[in-house]
């Protein structure tokens, strides 16, 4: 069977992204389909407690957050594809400024365009998430306008950005285009006005479909129980040590805290140090379901802290 197990559901943006990657990688992969909310019963037990999407799984290696998991993917045989031409820094730098710049209007647009329309507990958990803590409906209301102007002066900047060669990076698809691509895929799908916003920017839009036709590579379902007993099968692959070169004090095999960045409703994660690096960070987690796994995160974008011993 195929390595590579993505944990994740239809509609969600940044799997999306992912499932992009793999298209562009014409990866082989199973597909296990996860609730969008809450709880998440047969996923949680993999990621420590970490429940956002997707989730690559890798035997008992669980990749969490989208800078992680392509990574993972590319180490899995995919580099030259994603990134072509040894882009990691460029591709990886796109995309994050494509997260924190345009992906996080895009979520404003489409979550307050769907007040009203979308279950209201969707809608809770989805502002708990993304919005400050003291969000109101009415408040995104009024600050609607202002959020698509934002987004749009960014449009039109990576729209130049692709105007030479099609491409953000060169004049070969990478990972750094998925970046690019799944958010137009977000507007487009998920909001009334996202085809109108899109529409000037015609070199987004090529890439785009240029991306949805090249499909999301090579899929096979699997059950989340199937999962589960997968990892119970295998032991963690991935390496041990600290190599970073800040270590902030800590320690192989210290309890640590993972916190998403900023004030969201995420719930900690806790586990012991396994490895320690400038970019990433793996805590040692075990369950009745999975038995011991080894969890993954990036280090950009959450708070890293020692934690009282359990």
């Amino acid at each position: 069977m195929s390595d590579l197990i993505l944990h994740h559901y239809p509609q969600s943006p940044v799997a999306q992204k992912i499932r992009f990657a793999l298209g562009i990688a014409a990866a082989d992969w199973h597909s296990v389909e996860i609730p969008r909310l809450p709880p998440k019963p047969l996923l949680m037990p993999l990621t420590a407690n970490y429940r956002r999407v997707p989730v690559l799984q890798i035997g008992a290696d669980i990749h969490c957050d989208s800078q992680n998991i392509i990574r993972a993917i590319a180490s899995a045989g995919h580099a030259n594809t994603l990134f072509p031409d040894g882009c990691v820094g460029q591709a990886m730098a796109l995309a994050g400024w494509a997260e924190t710049a345009m992906f996080d209007l895009a979520v404003r647009i489409v979550i307050t365009s769907a007040i009203g329309t979308a279950p209201p507990e969707f809608i809770a958990d989805r502002g708990a998430l993304y919005f400050e803590p003291d969000w109101t409906e009415a408040g995104m209301k009024v600050a609607l306008p202002a959020v698509i102007l934002q987004l749009q002066a960014h449009l039109a900047w990576t729209d130049d950005m692709l105007s030479a060669t099609g491409f953000a990076i060169g004049s070969k698809l990478s990972y750094a285009d998925a970046a690019i691509a799944y958010i137009a895929w977000f507007l487009r799908g998920r909001w009334d006005g996202g085809a109108a916003l899109l529409a000037p920017f015609s070199h987004i839009c090529a890439l785009e479909e240029m991306l949805v036709g090249r499909g999301n590579g090579n899929t096979t379902e699997m059950t989340a129980e199937a999962a589960l007993a997968h990892a119970n099968a295998h032991e963690p692959a991935t390496p041990t040590g600290i190599v970073a070169g800040f270590d902030a004090g800590l320690q192989l095999g210290q309890q640590i805290m993972l916190r998403q960045r900023g004030q969201t409703a995420d719930p900690d994660v806790y586990g012991r140090l396994r490895y320690l690096d400038d970019t990433r960070i793996s805590i040692d987690h075990t369950s009745p379901e999975t038995g011991a796994v080894a969890v993954h995160f990036p280090i950009a974008g959450y708070v890293v802290s020692a934690a009282a011993p359990l």
